[in-house]
């Protein structure tokens, strides 16, 4: 599954220097009291943009079945993840890394009231409660209250993906490959592009970053899905990818305007 890059407006917006970002930590992350300076926008893309109304109160489906609804969370940061729970190159490692980037902000108790992630698919259809359940257990989510992963009807879904700029197209599926939690065998697969998307308390989106992250030591793929790795993906978990959980827990500590101490 190549992740292929966004719709060509909101391309516009990331510009070259998020190609050329770097690893480690940005500047305002962690320590004292002083206000964290904004993320360099060689590390990601800053703007500003309300989200509309109607796409925060569409309803969406967490992995216990509950209802949710992007407005639910005014008045915190929400950090949301385009992925899927059957993607072998990419979506493990973003997974790996927004779980490093909760932990990291969960450490923070003060910070962790004020901070919720998202990770919402590109694939509806199979990502059910059951699903993502399985693929939260598996990434230790029972731990983390602030991790939410997110489904939906597949127009509410594709809404919301269309809004962020985010590109999917279903393909076939090119070689014999089985659900890690059923065994069923998949009869497509699903192209996306990959970015993390930040929005403030005011619910506007902030902050932008693009590309597969640099796999987190710390927080290693489970076993069962790395085992359903790809050979891509296998290869991808030794490559330095364009952002880290420090520069993430960055760009939180800028909109939330105070340190995380995590």
């Amino acid at each position: 599954m190549p992740r292929l890059r966004r719709s060509a407006p909101v391309a516009l917006l990331l510009l070259l220097p998020l190609l050329l970002s770097g690893c480690g930590s940005s500047a305002g992350a962690t320590g004292g009291g002083q206000r964290p300076s904004a993320p360099p926008q060689t590390v990601g893309t800053r703007l500003t943009q309300p989200v509309p109304a109607d796409l925060l109160s569409l309803p969406l489906t967490d992995s216990t079945g509950a209802v949710r609804h992007l407005s639910d969370f005014a008045g915190k940061v929400v950090v949301i993840s385009d992925s899927m729970t059957l993607c072998q190159e990419t979506c493990p490692i973003d997974t790996a890394t927004l779980v490093q980037t909760a932990r990291q902000v969960d450490a923070d108790t003060t910070a962790a009231k004020d901070v919720v992630f998202i990770t919402l698919t590109v694939d509806p259809q199979r990502d059910t409660p059951a699903q993502l359940r399985a693929y939260q257990r598996q990434y230790g989510g029972g731990a983390l209250p602030n991790w939410l992963l997110l489904t939906g009807k597949p127009a509410d879904v594709h809404a919301i993906w269309k809004f962020f700029g985010v590109f999917w197209k279903k393909v076939p599926q090119d070689e014999r490959v089985r659900n890690w939690r059923t065994g069923k065998l998949l009869t497509y697969d699903i192209q996306h592009s990959d970015e993390l998307f930040f929005l403030d308390t005011r619910q506007r989106e902030r902050y932008i970053l693009d590309g597969m992250p640099t796999a987190p030591a710390g927080t290693p793929i489970p076993g069962k899905i790395k085992t359903f790795l790809s050979d891509e993906g296998r290869k991808n978990l030794h490559k330095n990818g364009v952002w880290t959980a420090d520069q993430a827990v960055a760009g939180i500590a800028w909109l939330l305007g105070r340190p995380v101490s995590g």
